[in-house]
C-alpha cells in the first residue's frame, strides 16, 4: 500500500512531458504529447465568439510573461507619439539590394513529417516513397517512460536532419534531450549534445550544412550553442533571454538579438558574430538598441541586416549594413515586428502586431515592402503567421477563421472522406497570396496540431529554418487533424493550370515541412 500511495503522489511526468513543446522559446510547458487530439489547438474554449471579440479580449486581458521574457518586458518603455522616423525612409533611399536569382531543382524535394506516435518520417511529394529516420518513440504510461522526437529540420542542401528527442524512464525524475543528426536518406544518427538540464525548442542549420546551431533555455537564461554536424566540440556564442540569432549567407557569422526590447545600453543587444566552424569568433555589438521585435534577419546576399532600433522613445524596422549600422527604415512599429527577407532579396514583408495570451500573433496587416521599387503595401487584412516562397512571389499566409468548415484532406485509403460538419472553433485558414498583387488563393482551414501550434508564437524565427514551400515554389506541405477520423493528415497543395488548388492525402503525420533542395 505505501508504494501504490507513493506512486500515486509521484508527479504525471508523461503528463507534463506531453506538453512542454507548446510553449517552444519559453520556458519548458508540455513536452510530450500524442497526436491527434479532438480538441482543437488554436483556442482555450469552444464557445462561438467573433474574431473581433476575441482580439478585444486578448488585448484586454492582463496574462502571465513566459518566465524567459518577464524580466525584460517589465522594463518596456511607454511610446511616445512620433512626428517622424528616426532614420531617412528606405523609400527615398532606396538602397542598391541584389536580385539573387532562384535556382528550383527538378526532383521536388523532400517532406519529413513527424507521426502521430513521435517519431521522424521523410518522403516523397507523392508519398509512395518513405523512409523512417526514426523508429523506436513509445509512450509507456505503466513504466512512465516515454521518447519522442521535435523540431526535424532540413540542412540547405536536404541531405541530412537535425532534431531533438525528449525522453523519460522509470525511476528518472526528469527528462533528457538531444540534439541529434542523421542522414535525410537514412542510417545512423550522431547525438550531438544531451542535457537533462535544459530545454532545447529551436535547432537550425549553417547554410553550408556543416554546422548545427541550437538554443538551450531555463526559465532565466538561454543559450546558442553550435556543433560541427559530426560532432566534436561545442561553442557558446551568446548568452541571454530571449534569444534569437539567424545565419549570415556565407556560414562565417550570425546576427543576434538577446535581452528583448532595451531603453539604455546593456543586457538587451543585436551582435554580429564572426563563425570559424563551430568556434565563435569576434563579437560586435551593435550601437543601435533593440526595439520590439523577435528574430533578425540577414539579406540572402549577407550585405544588409533587418532588425528594429530604439531611438527617441519610437521603434523602426531598419535596414543597416553589414557591420549592423541602420542606413534607412521601413517603418514605424507600433507594438511588435515579424517579419522576413524575401528569398530574391527584393522585399521584406512586415507584421506589426502583438501577441495573443496563447502565444499565437494577433491577426494583423502583412504589409511587403519592395525595397527596389521603394513602395509598399499591404496584401493580406489579417495574418498571423507567414512563409515566403522560393522564388519570393508569393507568400504562404496563415490567418485564424471562426465558424468554417474545414477542408477534408482525405482518409487512409487516399479516398476523399465526408466533410464535416461546420465548427464553431477556430481553425487556421492557409492562403497563396501574391506578393505583387495581394491576390488570394484559399489552400484550406486546417486544425492544427499542437506541434504545429507550438511554432506560431516564434514563426519568425523558425521561418529561417523550415519551410512549407516546394524548392520549386509550386506546393505547399500542410497537416490537420481530423476529430471524425481520429487522426491527423497530411497533405500536398498544387497551384493548378486553372488558377486552383488539388490536395493529395500523403501521409499521417502533425507536422510537415519541405527540404529547400
Amino acid at each position: 500500500m505505501r508504494r501504490q500511495d507513493a506512486k500515486e503522489r509521484k508527479p504525471n511526468r508523461l503528463a507534463s512531458l506531453a506538453c512542454c513543446a507548446a510553449l517552444a522559446l519559453s520556458a519548458c510547458a508540455n513536452p510530450l504529447r500524442q497526436e491527434p487530439t479532438l480538441e482543437p489547438a488554436l483556442s482555450p474554449t469552444r464557445t462561438p465568439v467573433s474574431q473581433r471579440e476575441q482580439i478585444a479580449r486578448a488585448q484586454s486581458t492582463p496574462t502571465a510573461l513566459p518566465p524567459a521574457a518577464a524580466d525584460t518586458a517589465t522594463k518596456q518603455p511607454v511610446p511616445t507619439t512620433a512626428t517622424r522616423m528616426r532614420y531617412a525612409a528606405c523609400s527615398a533611399v532606396k538602397p542598391a539590394v541584389g536580385r539573387i536569382a532562384p535556382n528550383p531543382t527538378s526532383d521536388g524535394g523532400q517532406i519529413v513529417y513527424l507521426t502521430t506516435d513521435g517519431n521522424i518520417m521523410v518522403t516523397d511529394p507523392t508519398g509512395r516513397k518513405t523512409t523512417p529516420i526514426t523508429s523506436d518513440a513509445f509512450i509507456s504510461e505503466n513504466q512512465q517512460a516515454g521518447r519522442i522526437y521535435q523540431f526535424p529540420t532540413f540542412s540547405n542542401d536536404g541531405r541530412f536532419l537535425a532534431f531533438v528527442s525528449l525522453s523519460t524512464s522509470e525511476g528518472f525524475n526528469g527528462f533528457t534531450r538531444t540534439v541529434h543528426v542523421a542522414p535525410a536518406s537514412g542510417g545512423a544518427m550522431t547525438d550531438l549534445y544531451s542535457t537533462s538540464e535544459w530545454n532545447i525548442p529551436y535547432v537550425d542549420w549553417s547554410p553550408d550544412g556543416k554546422q548545427v546551431a541550437f538554443l538551450t533555455i531555463s526559465p532565466r537564461s538561454g543559450a546558442i550553442r553550435v556543433v560541427g554536424r559530426n560532432g566534436g566540440d561545442i561553442s557558446i556564442f551568446d548568452t541571454g533571454s530571449p534569444t534569437y540569432w539567424h545565419w549570415r549567407a556565407d556560414s562565417a557569422a550570425m546576427v543576434t538579438h538577446l535581452g528583448g526590447r532595451a531603453t539604455t545600453p546593456g543586457r538587451a543587444n543585436v551582435s554580429i558574430i564572426e563563425a570559424k566552424g563551430s568556434a565563435k569568433g569576434k563579437q560586435t555589438i551593435i550601437e543601435a538598441l533593440p526595439g520590439a521585435f523577435q528574430s533578425p534577419h540577414w539579406s540572402p546576399d549577407g550585405r544588409y541586416v533587418l532588425f528594429v532600433a530604439y531611438t527617441d522613445n519610437q521603434d523602426e524596422l531598419v535596414l543597416a549594413d553589414s557591420s549592423g549600422k541602420p542606413m534607412c527604415a521601413l517603418a514605424r512599429i507600433e507594438d511588435s515586428a515579424y517579419f522576413a527577407w524575401s528569398p530574391d532579396g527584393q522585399r521584406v514583408a512586415v507584421l506589426d502586431t502583438t501577441p495573443a495570451p496563447q502565444g499565437v500573433p494577433i491577426p494583423a496587416a502583412l504589409t511587403v515592402y519592395d525595397l527596389a521599387a521603394g513602395t509598399s503595401a499591404a496584401v493580406h487584412d489579417e495574418a498571423a503567421m507567414f512563409f515566403w516562397s522560393p522564388d519570393g512571389d508569393k507568400l504562404a499566409v496563415y490567418s485564424i477563421v471562426f465558424n468554417t468548415t474545414p477542408t477534408p484532406l482525405g482518409d487512409a485509403g487516399g479516398k476523399p472522406s465526408a466533410p464535416p460538419a461546420q465548427t464553431r472553433s477556430p481553425a487556421l485558414r492557409i492562403e497563396i497570396v501574391d506578393a505583387n498583387t495581394g491576390a488570394k488563393i484559399k489552400v484550406a482551414d486546417t486544425f492544427p496540431s499542437r506541434q504545429f501550434i507550438q511554432y506560431f508564437p516564434y514563426f519568425d524565427q523558425y521561418s529561417r529554418a523550415v519551410t512549407p514551400w516546394s524548392p520549386d515554389g509550386r506546393r505547399l506541405v500542410l497537416a490537420s487533424l481530423s476529430p471524425s477520423r481520429e487522426t491527423a493528415d497530411v497533405a500536398v497543395a498544387t497551384l493548378n493550370s486553372a488558377g486552383g488548388i488539388d490536395l493529395n492525402r500523403i501521409a499521417t503525420g502533425t507536422i510537415a515541412f519541405w527540404s529547400p533542395r
